[in-house]
């Protein structure tokens, strides 16, 4: 297929497209690209499977947030979104099992989430949802062990853990 006419047709009105790397990480999900570009483009969330080419580690909004400054501080914050449900951060599939933190939840397959497009950031939402960190379009995940350490500390300012 002619790559400019396939993405003139993914393009609304407003010339939103969903960049050619943002397609190739939903590809590595199992989800067809086109149908993704073609939700993006019409501002709709795209539901992706969890435990294929990242799990999620769901954490309460108030500590989420703590720990993913404390990752970005360090350098090791990978694709982060904020949803109804929490903050939830994208790690390597398996990388997570054995979390014993309160308020910690890890999904995998056979998960989902409902993504928006990348170019959606907080404060900005679609359908309450948006991207802390959005996907770099490398393929970077969040380190599981720094995320423990990085929500361990944020629980422990909030007086949760370890006082």
């Amino acid at each position: 297929m002619n790559t400019k006419r396939h993405l003139e047709s993914m393009m609304t009105a407003e010339g939103k497209v969903a960049p050619a790397w943002a397609l190739e990480w939903v590809r590595r999900t199992g989800v067809s690209p086109d149908d993704a570009a073609r939700a993006w483009a019409a501002d709709e969330l795209v539901e992706l499977p969890v435990g294929v080419a990242w799990d999620l580690v769901v954490l309460p909004v108030r500590e989420g947030w703590r720990a993913v400054q404390i990752l970005q501080d360090l350098g090791e914050a990978g694709p982060v979104l904020l949803t109804p449900q929490g903050v939830s951060v994208l790690v390597p599939p398996g990388s997570a099992r054995g979390w014993h933190l309160p308020g910690a939840r890890i999904l995998r397959r056979p998960g989902t989430v409902e993504a928006p497009p990348p170019r959606v950031t907080a404060p900005h939402t679609l359908c309450r949802r948006s991207w802390i960190v959005p996907p770099d379009g490398g393929g970077t995940l969040s380190d599981a062990d720094a995320l423990w350490g990085a929500y361990a500390a944020a629980l422990t300012a909030d007086g949760r853990v370890g006082r």
